[in-house]
């Protein structure tokens, strides 16, 4: 894995190897890997709404009106649960 550069080049550096560097390696892969997981994250999520809704399209091809993202719906099966 790459390691990042300090934000100032003309800063003093620690000697290599040193645990105050390498601290600063692990923090910086760290952060790089949350933020790749969170953009991962992002993306299988706005992949599942997508999929979510075709599933809903193929399961029920004569119901478009009544797709289970649909208010009518939402009130339809609420009243069928509060009846049993």
């Amino acid at each position: 894995m790459n390691v990042m550069p300090a934000l100032n080049p003309y800063a003093p550096r620690p000697p290599q190897n040193s645990p105050a560097l390498m601290r600063e390696v692990a923090r910086r892969r760290w952060m790089a890997d949350q933020r790749r997981e969170r953009q991962r994250t992002e993306k299988r999520n706005a992949s599942q709404v997508v999929d979510r809704v075709a599933q809903i399209r193929r399961l029920r091809p004569g119901r478009a009106a009544a797709s289970s993202l649909s208010p009518v719906y939402n009130m339809f099966s609420e009243a069928i649960l509060r009846a049993r």
